[in-house]
């Protein structure tokens, strides 16, 4: 029993010696505390995804092909969606997807110019949903900057635009509503 003892001690020390030869520094950088949470960082480079691709995004557009500030005559030309509604002040559009799923959007006029964008995603599952919400979520930060919590959702605001993304699920009806404002805006 002894020698279990003395071999045991033995092993022991041999241990803490290798790991006291062994050890190894870090070099810690400093960090100014007054950059800490800053928003002032340019957004970084638009990543589009399958499922951004497929609702029609680009990185050149506010909303499948259409900008705020565009002449809302273009919008006929560019949205490749199903008339649903116009008058005077929007025009609306349904989108099918291939999985079943779809979106109303409807473009807003001021001046004979867009002012607004609401999109509606009618989406099948609460997966879905999620995808759609963590794609778009970082779409609008890398166009936009940090968002912040409102409404139920979240806003990004820069450029005289604010964005808001809210998942508006119910029971078994899962969806989005994204919603793009200009300054000039004044109602719905």
């Amino acid at each position: 029993m002894s020698s279990v003892r003395i071999l045991f001690f033995a092993s022991l020390c041999c241990y803490m010696l290798q790991a006291c030869q062994t050890r190894t520094t870090t070099d810690a950088t400093a960090v100014d505390s007054t950059r800490i949470g800053s928003t002032d960082a340019p957004p970084t480079a638009v990543q589009l995804t399958d499922r951004l691709t497929n609702l029609g995004l680009t990185t050149d557009s506010d909303w499948r092909g259409i900008s705020l500030g565009d002449a809302f005559s273009t919008v006929k030309g560019k949205e490749k969606g199903e008339p649903f509604e116009s008058d005077a002040e929007h025009a609306g559009y349904t989108v099918e997807f291939s999985n079943l799923e779809s979106a109303d959007v409807l473009y807003y006029q001021t001046n004979q110019n867009v002012s607004a964008i609401d999109a509606d995603l009618y989406l099948n599952t609460k997966q879905s949903a999620e995808a759609h919400q963590t794609d778009l979520r970082a779409y609008f930060t890398s166009r936009y900057g940090m968002p912040k919590p409102a409404n139920g959702g979240l806003s990004w605001s820069a450029s005289g635009k604010t964005v808001t993304l809210r998942d508006v699920s119910k029971g078994k009806d899962y969806g989005l509503k994204i919603s793009i404002v200009g300054g000039e805006f004044r109602g719905r």
